[in-house]
């Protein structure tokens, strides 16, 4: 089983890790690195069972799941929607799971301050 994760080192060590203890291997992509079919297929998108793209482009990470899935078959996929404005369309389009961090924070927060039981996450 693979997961293909593309994004910020720093954004993405820490699931990059967590799945790594679960026994998924892993391929990884740097935003850095021009993104193209090359590069995909030499990290193993034909390979992958998932797909998580974390970059800070909203529009980036929409086109490689939906990539993923219409071209390589990929079977679950997981999008980072930074701008709260986008998750609606991309709750709509052809991905598992979109997941807007800003709105996470808002939340926990909210949590925080209104509700006693509020803890470190």
């Amino acid at each position: 089983m693979l997961a293909l994760v593309v994004g910020d080192r720093l954004r993405s060590q820490l699931i990059l890790d967590s799945l790594i203890d679960k026994g998924i291997g892993v391929s990884y992509i740097d935003k850095q690195e021009e993104i193209n079919e090359k590069i995909l297929k030499d990290h193993g998108i034909e390979r992958a069972k998932y797909l998580l793209a974390l970059t800070n482009s909203d529009e980036t990470n929409l086109f490689l799941c939906k990539m993923a899935k219409k071209v390589y078959g990929v079977s679950k996929t997981v999008a980072l929607v930074n701008n709260i404005d986008n998750l609606e369309f991309m709750e709509k389009q052809d991905i598992d799971f979109a997941i807007c961090a800003n709105l996470l924070l808002k939340d926990s927060i909210e949590d925080f301050f209104f509700k006693e039981e509020a803890k470190c996450m």
